[in-house]
């Protein structure tokens, strides 16, 4: 008998672990199938909200539709009645952006505009855009919690109006965060009938992960346009770049020619006097003659000791002729300056050809010729302002590889900038100038080919002087150029690109130096 009852127990507990077993397998199983139901769920999301944000990035007028696309994706993929999306504005509350399937209002309105917002969520996206509500950031988090949503089932928040909860029964809440801080916040409802489906806070959970995909999207969509900007932005650099140096050749050409035209309006002045005011005139014309008659007649000697106009003959003569030869001294210096300014004119013509033409091209190239360049198309200009450029070149130095024409616009710009630098100033007691070095050095196992370009200016203080190579800080009030605060950032990526560096010194009251380190490729 007890032998039975043991195994009647033994059975039983036999029994019991096998069903228990069986029921283990089948919750294991059904978990692993929602868990794999779920996480399918979100790559799809996921996958379609990439897909929409390649749209986004391909076409920037899209950009502004990312979110209002965005809010009805959730809706659909969630399966709820409406939902809305919010963006947080600088005061920390959020402010309508999209409303997309039945949405109630989240204003008080009369039962009648209710019906038509209702109805038609583009007007409603309409109504709501821009509207302040009354809740921000910070209440948001702090009802949110450690869930990251907030659940709210057959009551309205407390931010949104009474008649809320006719039309959303249930309404789920997360923010959608961007760079640590909250960038707006998703609202999704459903409606409590029978036939629909019935939103819980196990949804939340899907909703964050939504909310999540959106912020990265947002976070690429706004990289990329920040980058298209950027290039866009050095791409002006670059434009604005190419039009000083040709602003700078016109310039010059312009001063010689101006020169060129007063030298040759002097020499006519010299060359168009009246013939009977000329001094060979006279002599040929007057004293030679008058002398021919005197030695004729025998008479040139005491012509020219005793009789008072032929005592003077000998002097005139002697001034007349310091004059001729003081107007062709005159006019050979003229001559020769017109020469020189024609053949500047020329030489900035062969260097405008020459940008042109070295224009995106890298060449081994040596770079006292680009220094050279760049101080030609100042030089004018300097003069004009009676300040001095001095240079000092080690024409040694070994080529290096780059593209000519980008290295004098870094030259060029640092040269402006230094001569602006100094007519703001525009000291009386100060006689300005710009020193121009380049020499060798040796930094590590490279070497460098390195140019200094110093100016006796104002300088600039340590605060200013750590950001002028920042992408779009400017201390100039212009605003009559498109990349203004880009032409020193610009500088500095094309030195970078060539594997060089571009540093900066200054002080106030003490000027400003540059200098320009090129690595110069090493002789096999």
């Amino acid at each position: 008998m007890v032998l039975n009852i043991i195994l009647i127990v033994l059975a039983t507990g036999l029994a019991v672990m096998v069903i228990l077993q069986r029921t283990k397998i089948i919750v294991t199983a059904r978990v692993s199938k929602s868990l794999r139901k779920g996480i399918s769920k979100e790559r799809n999301a996921t996958a379609d909200i990439l897909r929409l944000s390649r749209e986004v990035i391909a076409s920037k007028e899209k950009e502004k539709e990312f979110l209002p696309y965005f809010i009805k994706y959730t809706i659909r993929s969630m399966k709820a009645s409406g939902g809305s999306l919010l963006l947080c504005g600088d005061d920390n509350y959020f402010y309508g952006c999209a409303v997309s399937g039945t949405f109630p209002p989240l204003k008080e309105v009369t039962p009648q505009i209710e019906a038509q917002l209702l109805a038609h969520e583009k007007r409603h996206t309409e109504f709501i855009r821009g509207f302040k509500t009354r809740f921000n950031a910070d209440q948001l988090k702090k009802a949110c919690g450690d869930n990251g949503f907030v659940f709210f089932e057959n009551e309205a928040p407390v931010w949104f109006p009474e008649r809320f909860v006719r039309e959303a029964a249930r309404t789920l809440i997360a923010p959608i965060m961007l760079s640590d801080q909250v960038y707006g916040c998703i609202i999704v409802t459903s409606k409590d009938d029978f036939d629909v489906h019935r939103l819980c806070s196990n949804d939340g959970l899907y909703l964050i992960r939504l909310a999540e995909i959106a912020s990265l999207c947002l976070e690429v969509i706004k990289d990329f346009r920040k980058r298209q900007e950027y290039e866009q932005q050095l791409q002006s650099a670059r434009e604005e770049g190419m039009m000083q140096v040709s602003s700078g050749i016109i310039h010059n050409i312009g001063n010689a020619v101006t020169i060129a035209k007063l030298t040759v309006n002097g020499l006519l002045q010299k060359l168009n006097i009246k013939k009977e005011e000329r001094p060979e005139t006279l002599i040929v014309e007057e004293i030679i003659p008058r002398m021919r008659q005197e030695l004729k007649a025998g008479t040139l000697e005491k012509f020219l000791k005793e009789d008072p106009a032929g005592k003077q003959y000998l002097n005139i003569c002697e001034e007349l002729l310091k004059v001729m030869g003081s107007n062709t001294e005159d006019s050979s210096k003229m001559l020769n300056s017109l020469s020189d300014k024609l053949f500047h004119i020329s030489e900035i013509i062969e260097l405008q050809q020459r940008f042109v033409g070295e224009l995106g091209t890298e060449n081994m190239t040596v770079i006292s010729s680009i220094i050279e360049s760049s101080v030609i198309i100042f030089d004018e200009s300097f003069n004009k302002r009676g300040y001095k450029i001095k240079t000092d070149l080690d024409h040694n130095v070994n080529e290096v590889l780059v593209d000519p024409s980008m290295l004098t616009q870094v030259f060029i710009n640092i040269i402006k900038n230094a001569a602006e630098a100094m007519s703001a100033e525009n000291s009386k007691d100060k006689k300005y100038q710009l020193e121009i070095s380049l020499k060798t050095e040796k930094k590590g196992s490279k070497s460098f080919a390195v140019t200094e370009i110093k100016d006796n200016g104002p300088g600039m203080p340590e605060d200013i002087k750590n950001k002028v190579f920042r992408f779009g800080f400017s201390t100039k009030t212009e605003k009559n150029t498109s990349s203004r605060g880009i032409g020193l950032h610009f500088c500095s990526e094309c030195v970078r690109k060539y594997g060089g560096m571009l540093e900066c010194d200054s002080e106030p009251d003490k000027g400003t130096t540059f200098r320009v380190s090129i690595p110069i490729k090493e002789k096999i």
